[in-house]
């Protein structure tokens, strides 16, 4: 029987070196869309910060019920990066459909013209 350690060591893989990740970015391009989508997101992530401060949860209340405490409105901001996150996910993934649709395209533009010269 086998020692649960011993599986690990076995099934172990190395982790993938720095350069290896670097590489495989490098040799991803961003089209109009997917650039679009991750400047909105970063905005937009700017912009949920601002709103938490502009519009601050009351923490503590004094007499005749005003904020005498307040602080920054964690929950509004979250709602609105989760909402910015979701709707610049869906314009990356229609930039990835798009070059995606592109490079099949492509591929059968070249089966085509092979088909035709011969």
């Amino acid at each position: 029987m086998k020692d649960l350690f011993d599986e690990i060591d076995q099934e172990k893989e190395e982790l993938p070196r720095i350069r290896t990740i670097t590489r495989e970015v490098q040799k991803q391009k961003l089209n109009g869309y997917q650039m679009i989508a991750v400047v909105v997101f970063i905005i937009l992530f700017i912009i949920g910060i601002l709103l938490g401060n502009m519009f601050p949860a009351c923490e503590a209340t004094g007499m005749f019920g005003t904020c005498s405490k307040v602080q920054f409105n964690l929950s509004l901001s979250i709602l609105f990066w989760f909402g910015s996150f979701l709707i610049c996910l869906f314009f990356y993934a229609l930039g990835h459909i798009i070059e995606l649709l592109t490079q099949i395209n492509s591929h059968l533009s070249k089966e085509n013209s092979k088909k035709i010269k011969k």
